[in-house]
């Protein structure tokens, strides 16, 4: 059969689209190239790293970098399943599959080509979507909970009203205010727990505007001196999305982080944009999204809150409703993004990630909101 030739542009694009990270080194173990989601995966951009040392990527993997001068040689095949792997460029290891093997060159010793995945991706896309699931359901039985309370306090309210016209003594008109500022206090939940009620009004948007208006707003009601760091990606696009409903999202996931910072004589946040690849939202395959992130250096989130951390009425503060991050997340679901954390002690991360250009059917399923 003949070979379909293909323009060099167009090779690169496919081999971008590809979800699994490609890196080609030579036989002294020098990378030479890498895709898109090799620096996703990675955290790095190829510019920083191509013509370094595959010990520079990952210096604690001494298996890995071993088979990349061993395969150079033998031309032997050789694959790793759940590898550890901890790169340079980030703090905490994970676990990849990765299958390495010969390239022939026509002049002098073989390169070497990795493919490499995170070993639980499948895994973590199914989990995802039963989260996603579970999230639904919780956040609708909550939303019919609340139209039931709504007519009752409105009732409520206005017999209250009612009563303090007919009293006299001020001594029982206290009672009657205590009561309508109860009711108003909890027809304000009511209304948190109904969510936007406005159809999102996207617009082309530079993220790091509504950044820097959160960041302002936090800074001005910061009562503990907490740091606010900037690491934004001057060349991010902009994004489609409503930036009103951006704003209040960011903001509840500011305050989310300075609750965790409370006690804390050095809190610090950073927020950081980046551009990601080859993301599934909402069960469509994303190859570029813009991603925000909000990271604290605060206590971390208890293991067993971290899967329920966006359900309605889940806080880990005694004093708060647990409103905050569900609100934050039917706000990003509603623009066709996500939100979701990692979390050690020491280390908390919320990310907002936005589509960005074109999208394709995911066989995962799910609609990520």
């Amino acid at each position: 059969m003949e070979k379909l030739p293909l323009e060099p542009e167009l090779r690169q694009d496919l081999i971008d689209h590809l979800a699994t990270a490609i890196l080609v080194f030579d036989a002294n173990a020098q990378l030479l190239w890498m895709n898109a989601a090799a620096e996703t995966l990675l955290g790095v951009s190829a510019r920083q790293v191509l013509g370094g040392s595959a010990e520079m990527l990952w210096p604690e993997s001494i298996d890995l970098n071993l088979a990349i001068t061993d395969i150079a040689t033998s031309g032997q095949a050789m694959a790793f399943r759940e590898l550890t792997l901890l790169p340079r460029s980030q703090d905490q290891p994970m676990r990849v599959d990765c299958v390495i093997s010969a390239l022939p060159v026509r002049a002098g010793p073989s390169q070497v080509v990795i493919e490499m995945q995170l070993s639980d991706r499948d895994h973590t896309l199914v989990r995802d979507a039963d989260s996603d699931a579970q999230q639904r359901l919780a956040h609708r039985m909550v939303r019919n909970l609340a139209h039931e309370l709504r007519n009752p306090l409105a009732g409520l309210r206005g017999a209250a009203q009612l009563l303090e016209r007919k009293l006299d003594r001020a001594e029982l008109k206290e009672y009657t205010r205590i009561i309508i500022g109860e009711a108003d206090r909890l027809g304000t939940l009511v209304s948190q727990l109904l969510g936007p009620q406005q159809l999102p009004r996207p617009q082309a948007v530079n993220l790091h505007r509504p950044l820097e208006h959160v960041r302002r707003l936090f800074a001005a009601g910061d009562t503990n001196s907490i740091k606010i760091e900037r690491d934004y990606d001057p060349s991010l696009p902009r994004v489609q999305v409503d930036p009103d409903q951006l704003v209040q999202a960011l903001l509840n996931l500011l305050r989310n982080a300075g609750e965790a910072l409370a006690d804390s004589a050095q809190g610090r946040i950073k927020l950081r944009t980046r551009v990601v690849y080859n993301l599934v939202i909402g069960g469509r395959s994303h190859r570029q999204c813009a991603r925000i992130s909000v990271i604290d250096n605060g206590p971390g989130i208890a293991p067993d809150q971290i899967e329920r951390i966006f359900f309605p009425m889940v806080s880990g503060h005694p004093q708060r409703t647990g409103l905050g991050l569900a609100i934050a997340r039917g706000l990003i679901g509603a623009n066709d993004g996500r939100i979701d954390c990692s979390s050690r002690p020491g280390r908390t991360e919320f990310m907002i990630d936005l589509p960005l250009g074109t999208e394709t059917p995911s066989s995962t399923g799910g609609d990520g909101k």
